[in-house]
């Protein structure tokens, strides 16, 4: 059974653990990338730094810089962990270098919360992580764990949740709103959610499913993953 430890180590082993995936989204909840309950058709290619996503309005393509220091790869050949990561026995990154998913990011569509969904590696530090389980969803191996988002100590946050992009992170709450806003934001309200469960594709690392389990405002997503790591056929 898996514990908080290894729950933040799938979470920061993304980038490694393929190089393509054909899935489907779903969000809910306010400034959604979706409308709500649509959901949008996705095929993500690590190796050309391209997804392609249909919507209900027609397909659209994102791209992102290749990374000038590793060169390109091949669909079958996954980016070797960069110097500075350590790599657990079971594969799993113990350490990657600090923020070099900020450096080397997934072609992003819409708002930095797919960035986040795909490399959550956010969920790493300055999350509370309890409850951590095995499971199966929607036919995939899964770690779900509850997940609590920290409001860092003084100015310097130590301790906090430091999400990828303050005003879309993955898991919207008090602690993220003050590290983006400051603690007089005035969208603090008892409202916002304050815990979350999350679900991680064993496989990928993906964050495939977060649900607020408080609150009435929050983010709450899931991915259908389709397949992994073979030829990809998007529309034109």
């Amino acid at each position: 059974m898996p514990d908080a430890s290894d729950f933040r180590a799938l979470a920061a082993s993304s980038p490694w653990r393929f190089t393509t995936v054909h899935f489907t989204h779903r969000r809910q909840g306010h400034g959604g990338a979706t409308a709500e309950g649509g959901p949008v058709e996705a095929w993500l290619d690590r190796a050309r730094h391209r997804v392609v996503v249909r919507t209900a309005e027609g397909v659209e393509v994102a791209e992102s810089e290749p990374d000038g220091g590793a060169g390109s790869r091949t669909d079958a050949e996954l980016l070797p962990p960069p110097a500075g990561t350590m790599l657990r026995p079971d594969g799993l990154a113990a350490q990657r270098p600090e923020d070099w998913h900020l450096d080397h990011p997934d072609p992003m569509w819409r708002d930095y919360r797919w960035a986040a969904m795909l490399d959550p590696v956010e969920l790493c530090q300055g999350v509370d992580i309890d409850d951590v389980t095995a499971t199966v969803l929607r036919g995939r191996a899964t770690w779900a764990a509850t997940c609590r988002p920290l409001a860092g100590r003084g100015e310097d946050w130590p301790g906090g949740y430091v999400p990828r992009c303050g005003c879309c992170p993955l898991l919207d709450s008090p602690a993220a709103r003050i590290y983006e806003y400051g603690p007089e934001d005035p969208t603090l309200t008892g409202d916002l959610a304050t815990v979350y469960r999350v679900h991680l594709d064993v496989g990928t690392g993906i964050a495939v499913d977060l649900t607020p389990l408080d609150g009435t405002e929050g983010a709450s997503l899931t991915n259908e993953i389709h397949a992994v790591d073979e030829s990809l056929d998007p529309p034109l």
